[in-house]
């Protein structure tokens, strides 16, 4: 990233039209149950030429999972993610928890093509540059994402903000756990829920009490709570367990696949471009959507 000024200057319009679609998203499935929000990705792809939207979310497959055998052992966040899911799983199914069930989510479930899960995230560039370059000198030669509060702008008020409120009333998720206290605004912003009614509550396993705010509008419900990370968020195994078993209370079994079915399905990639095609026309109804803090 640290190399934009060798690229081509790409106005406002394109990067406007880049940001809305699934680019800087994780991915898994969008049509899955359970939706977990970023304010901003780890990793992004360079700023090159051609700009194209990306139409068709990514999916750890099994061409992913190999391409990044060696790197995925260090990416504490996503196994957290897992073992939130593993608990959600064994509480909406019945089944008793085991210790490595979180291990065998991660390396066969997670954000697989046609899984539970996908992952999103409001902002597509990540917001630490590579070797912790300057945002300005990062984006040095690219005016409209120069000073970050532009391209800040840029995707608020532009089309990366409406295309994730898009997707989310075209797929209708149940759940959606978004990373981001103190981003609380951003997500009020992408999601329009400047009217919607707000009820505190808390996650309490043991004597570790994590307060909760929730915001309810019909059948969709966006909850506020701790980060994965940092002394005050969900450190240890057993509040992890205990946020997925509080999502799972809007969860049934069918919102699990089978585990022995795997990541690649081949009909995933036309299933979902035809939801793309098709989020000119008109919202669902709700979903129960989380709000935490980042990682």
């Amino acid at each position: 990233m640290n190399n934009a000024e060798l690229n081509p200057i790409f106005t406002r319009e394109q990067l406007d039209l880049y940001f809305g679609s699934y680019i800087g998203m994780e991915g898994g499935n969008p049509a899955g149950a359970v939706w977990f929000c970023d304010n901003a990705p780890s990793m992004a792809e360079p700023l090159v030429e051609p700009l194209l939207p990306q139409t068709v979310p990514n999916a750890w497959d099994s061409a992913y999972r190999h391409k990044k055998r060696h790197e995925m052992e260090r990416w504490q966040s996503h196994k957290k993610i897992a073992r939130i899911m593993a608990a959600a799983r064994a509480q909406t199914i019945g089944t008793a928890l085991r210790g490595r069930d979180w291990k065998d989510y991660f390396d066969h479930q997670l954000y697989a093509r046609n899984g539970a899960e996908f992952k999103l995230s409001l902002y597509p560039l990540p917001a630490r540059t590579i070797n912790q370059t300057s945002w300005s000198r990062a984006f040095r030669g690219q005016p409209a994402l120069i000073p970050k509060q532009r391209y800040m702008d840029l995707c608020r008020d532009g089309k990366r903000f409406a295309f994730i409120d898009d997707i989310r009333g075209l797929w209708k998720p149940k759940v959606v756990v978004c990373f981001g206290e103190r981003y609380e605004d951003y997500f009020v912003k992408a999601f329009q829920l400047s009217t919607t009614r707000v009820v505190n509550d808390i996650l309490q396993p043991a004597d570790q009490i994590k307060p909760l705010r929730l915001f309810v509008r019909d059948d969709t419900r966006w909850i506020i709570c701790p980060a994965l990370a940092g002394a005050a968020g969900l450190m240890s195994d057993v509040l992890l367990d205990a946020m997925g078993q509080y999502i799972a209370r809007w969860l049934e079994p069918e919102d699990f696949p089978p585990l022995s079915i795997g990541a690649d399905v081949p009909t995933y990639e036309r299933t979902v471009e035809r939801g793309h095609r098709s989020l000119s026309g008109g919202r669902g109804a709700g979903a129960a959507l989380l709000l935490c803090q980042e990682h």
